[in-house]
């Protein structure tokens, strides 16, 4: 079925669709705000709310601090946001701490990562951030270290081949658990394009190890699966889910059972229509857009 345009529906198919979920589980980046707050987005979850949905929201995104997430839900006019947040670092903790890991993980990840792991108890290794160009250097980068128990990806904009090779070399071991977390292909730099993100380099370690990592970002069925843990639903047929991501939120949706709702701040409605294995139930051009329609139930 082709994706529905929710401005094109009656007040009697309005009714319908707010009928056929009882939680809300969104993006943040694109969806919630760029730089700053999208007009209407607060108004929204408080009209949700008056529905009597629940509000959650997912992100790929754990480079922001947990400070920097409270002051953007703030500015959003979005109340205890971050409390309804579940990203990646957070699933990678919850995984490795159900698994009972005691030995090191090697994190190729951003530095939030790294603490919300330290908070959990984890013992991190990293780096090297610099390598050299001299490629005889790089063997010193090929010394398997036993105490490494888990290789975690997760949003490196600082990757290199040393860390590659770092994690090439202990995944040869095939004890030590493989995780990744956001590995997006693009990302969202600029309003109404995307740029290369760091997936290509995760993707790399991936066909050179011949491993498949356990996958705790979108558009990973576990992340989904976490999210509606954490929030107390069991049922994933009555989650409504907002992305503005074709592959990580429509995918995710997909994998996990959700309704999917794509609005339309980094895709056109053409790229949407057109693209090959995936499409959403519903669009919008943002949640703002939304409101005046919803006003009327």
């Amino acid at each position: 079925m082709a994706p529905i345009h929710l401005m094109d529906l009656s007040s009697d198919r309005i009714k319908e669709f707010l009928d056929s979920f009882d939680h809300v589980f969104s993006d943040c980046d694109g969806v919630l705000w760029t730089k700053t707050p999208l007009p209407g987005v607060g108004s929204f979850f408080d009209l949700m709310k008056r529905h009597g949905k629940t509000v959650h929201f997912v992100s790929n995104n754990s480079l922001r601090t947990k400070e920097n997430y409270e002051s953007m839900f703030q500015a959003a006019g979005i109340p205890n946001g971050f409390e309804n947040l579940t990203v990646p670092s957070i699933a990678i903790a919850e995984y490795l701490k159900s698994i009972k890991m005691e030995k090191s993980v090697y994190c190729v990840t951003c530095p939030e990562t790294i603490a919300v792991l330290t908070s959990y108890g984890f013992k991190c290794e990293q780096g090297p951030d610099v390598g050299t160009y001299y490629y005889t250097d790089y063997i010193q980068y090929l010394s398997d270290d036993e105490e490494i128990g888990a290789v975690v990806f997760d949003s490196d904009f600082k990757i290199n081949l040393p860390k590659m090779y770092r994690a090439l070399t202990y995944l040869q071991r095939p004890e030590v658990h493989y995780i990744n977390g956001a590995t997006d292909k693009y990302v969202p730099l600029v309003p109404g394009s995307l740029a290369l993100g760091v997936g290509a380099f995760a993707d790399i370690v991936s066909e050179e190890s011949k491993r498949e990592p356990v996958l705790l970002g979108k558009p990973g069925k576990m992340l989904g699966q976490l999210a509606m843990q954490r929030a107390g639903v069991t049922d994933p047929s009555r989650v409504l889910f907002i992305g503005d991501m074709i592959e990580q939120d429509v995918g995710l949706g997909r994998a996990t059972g959700f309704k999917t709702l794509l609005v339309l701040t980094n895709k056109t409605k053409e790229e949407m229509l057109n693209h090959k294995t995936l499409q959403p139930d519903y669009y919008a051009d943002s949640l703002g857009s939304l409101i005046p329609v919803l006003n009327s139930k």
